[in-house]
């Protein structure tokens, strides 16, 4: 049986932020059209772009009196320091609920101080589904898929929960304690 490919969903940023030094033309012009605020950094500093990036949203969210909701694009620039840079920061922010959309997968952070639970959908249907634990005694359900796991104790960065396939549109990940990363592949 043919695996389904699907296409990820269409994302448009709010903000556009960075020194844009590892970013291509293209991405960049993109950003540029379709961002309705862009703040730029100087390249020599002592942080990442993400990280101030972060740092921002937070405090605009409480400017604005309204919880943060993090969803970043384009920030892993396909390099895997930068991947693993990105799911620190990410883990550090996840009372945001962050999810991190790129090329191919979208990644969400799922944890009891954030977004609990993941529920995938209908579309997520035969899509590949990983999830590595971030934090130390992580514990995750998955249910609707291949090999299903009921309040199982992940060690950190075990890759027990690695190449799950979505079986059923009520698919889910449930994290009762700790943090998870959990990437849905296109």
């Amino acid at each position: 049986m043919a695996r389904r490919r699907s296409t990820p969903p269409v994302w448009s940023p709010t903000s556009s932020a960075g020194d844009s030094d590892s970013v291509g033309e293209r991405a960049l012009a993109w950003a540029r059209t379709v961002a309705s605020s862009q703040i730029g950094f100087p390249p020599e500093k002592y942080s990442t772009d993400l990280s101030i990036a972060i740092d921002c949203a937070r405090h605009e969210a409480k400017r604005r009196g309204r919880s943060l909701q993090l969803t970043v694009t384009c920030a892993t620039g396909g390099r895997p320091d930068h991947a693993l840079g990105v799911v620190g920061l990410l883990v550090r922010a996840a009372d945001a609920s962050p999810r991190l959309m790129e090329d191919g997968y979208e990644l969400r952070i799922v944890s009891t101080e954030g977004t609990a639970g993941w529920w995938l959908g209908k579309g997520a249907v035969g899509r590949v589904f990983s999830a590595i634990a971030v934090a130390p005694d992580t514990v995750i359900s998955e249910t609707g898929m291949k090999w299903d796991l009921d309040h199982h104790e992940m060690g950190l960065l075990d890759d027990l929960g690695v190449s799950n396939v979505i079986e059923s549109e009520d698919a889910a990940v449930e994290c009762s304690s700790g943090a998870v990363a959990a990437f849905l592949l296109y």
